[in-house]
């Protein structure tokens, strides 16, 4: 091949990977709507160091629009969207009034404005987190609702909590009661308060999550005699409480693994059946059931991917599994795996079987010092509530009594949470809370001190009992740690001990 034919073939290629990285990509230039929307809020933001003293519209044909600034040290821009997109989401830019520009679609000038108090106030006061599963999850489109335990900002300057798959970096954390941890970006903020998912609710009548589900046991139920060509078995799947779990939160995949045999390096292929128990974790060992049936090792496997989530997993073969299983809930503590095998694959056909709906109303017939910084605002209602929570801290220090102590510090607790409904800013906003969270760590602390010597000291009547069990409690909300968990469950059972 001749060098200026190579050259020509190069030069396609890069054209080619040029195009192609083009595409999916920022325009950047917008409509005139679009642009004179966005100088407007653009205006008295920031950028880096400078305020934005002015904004207009320019462009560069008769449909590509972008905007040009004037800093307020006197210097003149000119911003293509694109930029204004990148700077966004890499904190070079901020919107007056602690707002934060969102382009929803990473492809699209199309924006939204996040306003950051209203979002933070809400999360603060919410009980209730209503998660919509994504994309590519086996409980996707699904709406689940869970007990908020705490929020959090993290911090501005932190970067070890990363960015999502479209590069939006998180921003705020909501840790829920069963352990999960919820990371948000200003994109996921925005679309929980428009769609309201985040509640405030005194009396939850639908069903919400609370702590995670424990599965205690499998259990295996053989297969019964063939009704219209159809025999059943099933796998009962014991919880050690009572749940509010339904047959339909539990999605089932069908998938091929490849495995090595470790001895001869072999290739081996088999079918697996996943089935996802949501809100779920497993605590103590559950005895697996080699064979069911067309099933094999049948057992309780963790879920890599999700937080607080397990799988009822086997393997099978697929030449006999016509009718996917239909899992509906057994009793207060127990879900009911139903599997069908057929007679006569060859001859029967889907049609000539009882209606899904049918076979599950049959089966449920039957189932089975401080200092105050120069910069707080000593006349803003954060201040003010600030103030007076830092003096509440100051004066927790001079008790001795640890419950009267406890009690004091929960003042503070709850005035450093006003400071922060009141925070303007995510400074004032990390601040109150990152306060808020240190009481919150001097009355587990304290709390487990009392725990300790009141069980040394045999003084557990009834009423002091139940203070200790109450106490433990509020510590236990008030931490996601696990060894400080297992601490505290520790000294629950010893509470329990002594009184039997």
């Amino acid at each position: 091949m001749k060098a200026t034919s190579k050259k020509l073939i190069l030069a396609l290629i890069g054209l080619a990977v040029i195009g192609l990285q083009s595409l999916g990509a920022m325009p950047q230039y917008t409509d005139k709507e679009t642009a004179m929307a966005l100088a407007k809020i653009l205006d008295k933001g920031m950028f880096d160091r400078y305020t934005i003293a002015s904004t207009y519209v320019q462009n560069a044909s008769l449909k590509d629009y972008y905007i040009s600034v004037i800093l307020s040290n006197g210097v003149s821009h000119k911003w293509t969207i694109d930029q204004v997109y990148r700077w966004t989401r890499d904190d070079k830019l901020h919107l007056s009034d602690n707002r934060s520009l969102i382009f929803l679609d990473p492809n699209s000038t199309t924006f939204v404005v996040l306003d950051k108090n209203d979002f933070h106030r809400q999360a603060l006061k919410a009980n209730v987190y209503v998660k919509v599963f994504g994309g590519g999850d086996p409980l996707e489109g699904r709406e689940f609702r869970f007990h908020i335990k705490s929020f959090n900002l993290i911090s501005p300057n932190e970067n070890a909590f990363g960015r999502d798959n479209s590069g939006s970096k998180y921003r705020y954390i909501v840790d829920l009661y069963n352990g999960m941890k919820e990371l948000l970006t200003f994109e996921d903020a925005y679309r929980l308060l428009k769609n309201n998912q985040l509640l405030v609710e005194k009396q939850t009548k639908l069903t919400t999550f609370g702590r995670a589900y424990h599965v205690t046991k499998l259990l295996p139920y053989p297969k019964g005699p063939h009704e219209n060509g159809v025999a059943q078995f099933g796998v009962e799947i014991q919880f050690d409480d009572n749940i509010q779990l339904q047959g339909d939160q539990f999605p089932v995949e069908v998938y091929e693994a490849f495995q090595k045999d470790p001895e001869t390096g072999a290739s081996n292929r088999k079918f697996v059946m996943d089935i996802t128990i949501p809100n779920s974790e497993q605590l103590m060992e559950v005895k697996s059931i080699e064979s069911l049936e067309y099933l094999h090792n049948v057992h309780i496997a963790p879920s890599t991917l999700y937080e607080k989530r397990l799988y009822l997993r086997a393997s099978f073969n697929p030449g006999v599994l016509d009718l996917p299983p239909v899992v509906y809930k057994n009793s207060d503590n127990s879900v009911y795996v139903n599997f069908f095998s057929m007679l006569d694959q060859s001859v029967l056909s889907r049609g000539m079987l009882l209606s899904d709906n049918d076979l599950v109303k049959r089966q449920q017939a039957t189932k089975r010092e401080i200092v105050v910084k120069k910069a707080i605002k000593r006349d803003s209602d954060y201040g003010r509530a600030y103030i007076a929570a830092m003096e509440t801290q100051k004066q927790s220090m001079a008790i001795k009594d640890p419950k009267t102590r406890i009690d004091k510090l929960l003042e503070g607790i709850k005035q450093f949470e006003e400071a922060a409904l009141y925070a303007e800013t995510d400074n004032q906003l990390y601040t109150a809370l990152n306060k808020r969270n240190e009481l919150r760590e001097n009355v587990i602390l304290l709390t487990l001190e009392m725990v300790k010597l009141a069980l040394s000291k045999q003084d557990l009547g009834g009423a002091n009992a139940r203070l200790m069990m109450d106490q433990l409690d509020l510590a236990e909300s008030f931490t996601d740690e696990g060894q400080v968990l297992r601490n505290i469950e520790a000294l629950r059972e010893q509470l329990i001990a002594i009184q039997k």
